[in-house]
Formats: C-alpha cells, structure tokens, sequence
C-alpha cells in the first residue's frame, strides 16, 4: 500500500512538473509574440542641402514632408525607390519656398499618393504652379490646412498645426512671410514624439509657443538652423533629446543656435556635417540615430 501511495505521489509530481514546463513554454510564446508585434518607425532627414524632405516609414506606410529642391528631387526619387516605395500614403507641404516645393511636382507625378496637406494661400513661384498642374491633371487628393488636422496611420498618431500667422505676400523688393506660415507637424509613436518646424521665424515661433504643445523628443530645427530671437524659447519649450538641422556647408546653421542647443545637452545632428540622417524608433522613448557620414 505504501509503495502504491509513493508511485502515485511520483505520478502527481511527473503531472505537475509537465503542466508547470508547459505553462513556461505558453508563457515564453506569449512572450515572443509581444517582441514580435514591437516594430520600428523611421525617420530619415534626406540630405537635398538647406532645404527640407523628410521620410517616415512604418509598416509599409510612407509620409513625406516637403520635397526639396528641383535639381535634388531625383536624388529624393532613387532614394525612396531603394527604400522599396512606390506609393505615399501621404505628401505634406509646409510652404512654398522652393527648397521645400522645388521637387515636390516631380515627385507627386513619379509616386501613386493618398493625399497632399498643403499651407493654406496661394505660391506664386514656378515650383507652385507645376505642382498645381500635377494635382489637378491627375484629380490628386489635396487640402490646403486652414485649421489644425489629426490622423492616426499604423499607430502613429500625425498632428498638423495651422498657422494663425496672417500671410503677407511678396511686395516689390521685400521679402513675403511664407516661412512663418510654415504648416508644423508633430508625430507620436508610442512613447516616441517628433515636431517638425517647418521654416517658422520669429513669428512663427512666437504663435507655436503660444498654443502650448508641450515637449518632444527629437525637433526639426526650423529655418535650417537661422537664429531668431526667440529660438531659444522653442528649444526650452520643446527640450528636445535630439535636434536635427536641414543645413548646407555653404549654409550653415548659426553658431549662437548651435551654442543654444549644446547647453541645453542636445545632442545635434547637421546634414551640412552628416548627409542624411535617420532616426529609429519602437515607440519605447530611446532611439538610434544613424548618418550618411559618419
């Protein structure tokens, strides 16, 4: 009978060593499978000199910010083309300076793309209206941003802030304030935030504190860097982690901006110094920076 007893309570203890080993496996797959749900968004800041165009990819969605120049949209093509795109879920413009609209009609007329955002008044350079004429020739999807847009795509949550900057056109030998009409963009991805400035000046800056969108990680520098007034202010707003200027090395950005950022301990990137710059993240709040030039 004792015997009897002892197999059976060596039988129980075999059962419940098996059940135990198969809830560590269940367990484990649960846990690979939430590793494998994690994916990475990334940002990469193509180098087309002091202008700006910039690529976010995630699941096989792609935004583009702005379009650079004319003479490097082919540059931009190539680069999206290795990068295996064929289509934009989304083209937004922030304004019509030609290093941000320059190559935007070459590359609406190259790629299948959802919908363009536009700033809300009309350009008058010629980059405007050939990117007019590709819209219109091909029925493209297009809004100009009066009021501010949200829209969520693969889990990334996109915000467009519109400019309440009163847009003066161009007169004679004075200069127009399109740059402070810049549309500003700012991007969430779990714990990860990205703000996109645009060209915004003085102005500009000024209206963007003033609506209190709160902190980002990594910030587009706006104006390539160009010293306003108050861009110490954006930077102590935004106390980014990671700042990322859209420069030339016949353009650089200015020192006092650079000094600004290195006492705030952010770590700066150029594309001046770097050639295109791309930044990885999980949505985790860390990211890997990787540069063209290292």
């Amino acid at each position: 009978m004792k015997n009897k007893l002892f197999n059976i309570f060596r039988i129980g203890v075999l059962a419940l060593v098996l059940s135990c080993t198969g809830c560590s496996s269940s367990s484990k797959n649960k846990s690979d499978e939430k590793l494998n749900e994690i994916s990475e968004m990334k940002v990469t800041y193509i180098d087309v000199g002091k202008g700006d165009c910039i690529l976010i990819e995630k699941d096989g969605t792609n935004i583009l910010i702005d379009g650079g120049y004319f003479d490097t949209s082919e540059k931009v093509i190539n680069y999206l083309h290795e990068e295996g795109i064929e289509a934009l879920d989304y083209f937004i413009i922030t304004h019509y300076d030609k290093d941000h609209v320059g190559g935007a009609a070459t590359i609406a007329s190259t790629f299948s793309i959802g919908k363009i955002y536009l700033p809300n008044y009309e350009g008058s350079s010629k980059y405007y209206k050939e990117l007019m004429n590709v819209i219109n020739l091909n029925s493209l999807d297009a809004e100009n941003v009066s009021e501010d847009i949200s829209f969520t795509l693969s889990d990334v949550n996109y915000k467009i802030f519109a400019s309440d900057v009163t847009y003066v056109a161009a007169d004679g030998n004075e200069e127009g304030n399109d740059n402070d009409v810049s549309l500003v963009i700012a991007v969430y991805y779990g714990e990860d935030s990205y703000l996109f400035a645009g060209d915004i000046e003085k102005e500009g800056i000024k209206s963007y504190l003033a609506a209190n969108h709160g902190q980002f990680d990594v910030l587009k520098m706006p104006h390539h860097g160009r010293k306003e007034d108050n861009t110490d202010d954006l930077i102590d707003d935004v106390q980014p982690e990671i700042a990322i200027i859209t420069d030339s090395s016949e353009d650089t950005a200015d020192n006092k901006v650079l000094n600004w950022l290195g006492g705030a301990d952010v770590t700066t990137y150029q594309t001046s110094v770097y050639g295109s710059i791309t930044v990885t993240g999980t949505g985790s709040g860390t990211y890997h920076v990787e540069v063209e030039n290292p």
